[in-house]
């Protein structure tokens, strides 16, 4: 019987832990916009061409260490072995049209019941939410 070691697990504390990572932020974002909305809607307003700038920054620093460990030298070579690159492609552009009708389910119905009723009392509109919302989505 074997047995897995955790010593010896290439991922990290940070990696082995990431959903209580991510839990723990969106409570954090919970509590700060209760208790300090002010300060929420300031951190808000900086912004961009409509892009807020801190959303932005922390967007790069989750994609820059990713785009450090790429090899752009093996880029180059991706055309000697497509096989993986073509069945990448098909499979999204296969797959992807699939999950639209759900996509729009839940965007349209089930998930802005549940967000655009707090907007809907901070005078906008249901429809303009709902239209934020999926183009958010996309």
């Amino acid at each position: 019987m074997s047995t897995t070691d955790s010593r010896n697990s290439p991922l990290g504390i940070f990696e082995r832990w990431l959903s209580l990572w991510v839990a723990l932020a969106i409570a954090a974002g919970l509590v700060l916009g209760n208790l300090a909305p002010a300060f929420v809607a300031q951190i808000a307003s900086l912004e961009v061409a409509k892009v807020n700038l801190v959303v932005a920054v922390l967007i790069w620093a989750m994609i820059y260490p990713m785009m450090v460990g790429v090899d752009f030298a093996s880029i180059r070579n991706v055309g000697r072995k497509p096989r993986g690159l073509i069945i990448t492609l098909v499979i999204n552009c296969l797959s992807n049209p699939s999950r639209w009708p759900s996509s729009h389910y839940y965007f349209s119905i089930g998930f802005t019941r549940i967000c655009c009723r707090a907007r809907t009392r901070s005078n906008t509109s249901q429809v303009s939410s709902t239209n934020e919302i999926k183009t958010g989505a996309l």
